[in-house]
């Protein structure tokens, strides 16, 4: 399994899915109100009318101040309904064999920060940062996964998604 391959179920599931939204969040500092908020994914995809709508959470680059240029693998917006509150996931997944380029790991909540109250990155005004990776992984880096707000590990998604055991299998 690929890592494109992995983050395409993995959002495919958050647009499918109430209830793995609903887990996710609740994997978060969003918890208390993970069962109000909406996945904004038709909203994203109307924000870049250049991509098809399947990918809608794909592609989400920023230039930071120190000219340095990066993306979120899975970018996701939620909000409250009948209110302005939007908050947003920025998930980096990490596959068995993943490796993190040069402070990668630094840069996700400053770009998460960066990106935040900006119409161009749907006006969120709240975040968390998440690494999706094998226990393997995470137990590896333990220094770098402190950097993200959340972990969740490919074992735990696989009970949800076939993709993720399937690609732990391969390792």
């Amino acid at each position: 399994m690929t890592e494109l391959e992995l983050d395409q179920a993995f959002s495919q599931k958050l647009s499918s899915s109430r209830h793995f939204c609903k887990w996710v969040l609740q994997q978060t500092k969003f918890n208390v109100l993970s069962e109000k908020f909406i996945l904004l994914d038709k909203e994203q995809a109307l924000a870049k009318p250049k991509k098809k709508p399947e990918n809608w959470w794909r592609h989400w680059w920023c230039k930071l101040a120190d000219g340095s240029e990066s993306e979120t693998d899975i970018f996701a917006v939620f909000g409250l309904p009948d209110t302005t509150k939007r908050i947003a996931l920025h998930i980096e997944d990490k596959p068995p064999h993943g490796k993190f380029t040069p402070n990668q790991y630094i840069n996700y909540s400053k770009r998460a920060l960066f990106m935040a109250n900006k119409p161009q990155y749907m006006n969120y005004s709240d975040f968390t940062t998440i690494l999706l990776a094998p226990q393997s992984f995470l137990d590896k880096h333990e220094e770098q996964v402190t950097y993200f707000d959340c972990l969740i590990s490919y074992e735990s998604v696989a009970t949800i998604i076939p993709e993720f055991a399937e690609s732990l299998r391969e390792e």
